[in-house]
């Protein structure tokens, strides 16, 4: 009996191409390509959708906080003022009235979102670059606004121009009720990396915004950002119990939760469709190993006649096609790791080479290609192709184990 059968070897050794087994070859190359491809691929879409909701997260929390406080009219605030400073797990929060009105400037006229804000908001604001990047070289005051770069280079305007604001809040004149109208100059700009943002959005300060906006339907709220956003149902109970009364609660959820819900479905529907390439791919191998036992009978009766077991031919064609799907996987997972921290390098390339925008802000909302590699789904996605190449491969290896060498030498 031969114990310890050199099985690795044996494996080994049919993978080489050889004329006999051409088209085993062919076939196991496109196995092991398929592999890389899959699971290449597959790392690359979900760090990329991982990337697109976390960018996208932050950017509309550097806009609009975590938690919105609206207070209907005649609330006391001062209870809410202890507690917003008091509050260790408050990153920051501002006051803030905002609006809608119509900006034109050189005859061009377009629609857009007033924020008002302190002059200390202001300047927090612009210490956190990581929200927002803001440049102004006049000073912030009621005189000017800070707009957005898109809206910016839509109205043609540099820093030092005019425009008017026109916002629908009505004065009664001997000609009828006319909305408000007043001259602003461009003290600067922000860019907030987010299309919608930067392309409709402007900053006045907080007194003249309560001017033009202040209404009984239209009070000032407080916007607030925690260190964790998981702290947002906790802050809510505080609420509670401090006895605040006379508010409404707006979260992100509130606008944003269908949003980002559509975003996982989207990152999951991708999952399974591209999880098709390593299927494919595993079929591939099947085919393969049955066409290399059949090409191999011969070998598997002179192995069984010479005292290998069943095991033993089980684990050689086993490992064949375990090879292929291991080599696959790991080339596979630094391709998609290596291609996922070029990503934008790469983007910039193929722009270059093409004079193609290939990530439009304007369709996609972000300027640039974000992408964030989870480990814990590339450890997923190795196990997931792990399996199915093992599985695959176990299933010719197993028929060729059950061959009886009798039968395979009367044939020949």
């Amino acid at each position: 009996m031969i114990s310890n059968f050199p099985s690795l070897f044996i494996a080994l050794r049919y993978l080489k191409p050889s004329k006999k087994n051409t088209m085993v070859s062919i076939i196991s190359l496109f196995s092991f390509l398929g592999i890389v491809l899959g699971v290449g691929t597959l790392i690359i879409v979900m760090s990329v959708m991982n990337g697109f909701k976390i960018e996208l997260f932050n950017k509309i929390i550097g806009i609009n906080g975590h938690l919105n406080i609206h207070f209907y009219e005649n609330s006391n605030t001062d209870n809410l003022n202890q507690l917003l400073k008091s509050d260790n797990n408050i990153k920051s929060f501002i006051k803030i009235i905002d609006g809608q009105g119509l900006i034109s400037s050189k005859n061009i006229s377009t629609g857009t979102i007033i924020k008002g804000i302190s002059n200390n908001d202001f300047e927090n604001l612009k210490q956190d670059i990581d929200k927002i990047k803001i440049k102004n070289e006049l000073p912030f005051d009621n005189s000017t606004a800070i707009i957005g770069t898109k809206l910016k280079e839509r109205l043609n305007l540099q820093t030092g121009d005019k425009f008017k604001l026109l916002v629908p809040k009505f004065s009664n004149t001997p000609f009828g009720n006319i909305p408000k109208v007043k001259s602003y100059t461009v003290g600067g700009h922000f860019d907030s990396g987010m299309h919608t943002y930067d392309n409709n959005l402007i900053f006045i300060n907080y007194s003249d915004a309560n001017k033009l906006f202040l209404t009984k339907n239209n009070k000032p709220y407080i916007q607030i950002e925690f260190k964790e956003v998981d702290y947002i149902d906790t802050f809510k109970e505080e609420l509670v119990k401090k006895n605040i009364e006379n508010y409404r609660v707006y979260d992100w959820r509130y606008s944003n939760e269908a949003f980002f819900n559509a975003i996982q479905t989207e990152k999951n529907v991708m999952f399974l469709i591209l999880s098709l390439i390593i299927l494919v791919a595993a079929f591939n191998i099947i085919s393969s190993l049955i066409m290399l036992v059949k090409n191999k009978q011969v070998d598997i009766a002179i192995l069984r006649t010479m005292g290998a077991s069943k095991n033993i031919i089980l684990k050689i064609f086993f490992l064949n096609g375990a090879i292929i799907g291991t080599l696959g996987t790991l080339i596979g997972t630094i391709f998609g790791i290596c291609f996922v921290l070029n990503i934008n390098s790469l983007r910039v390339f193929l722009e270059n080479f093409t004079n193609t925008d290939l990530f439009s802000s304007e369709i996609y909302f972000l300027s640039n290609l974000p992408a964030k590699i989870d480990f814990n789904e590339v450890l997923y996605v190795v196990i997931v192709s792990l399996f199915i190449s093992f599985f695959a491969s176990f299933i010719p290896a197993w028929k060729a184990s059950k061959t009886n060498p009798i039968d395979l030498i009367r044939k020949e």
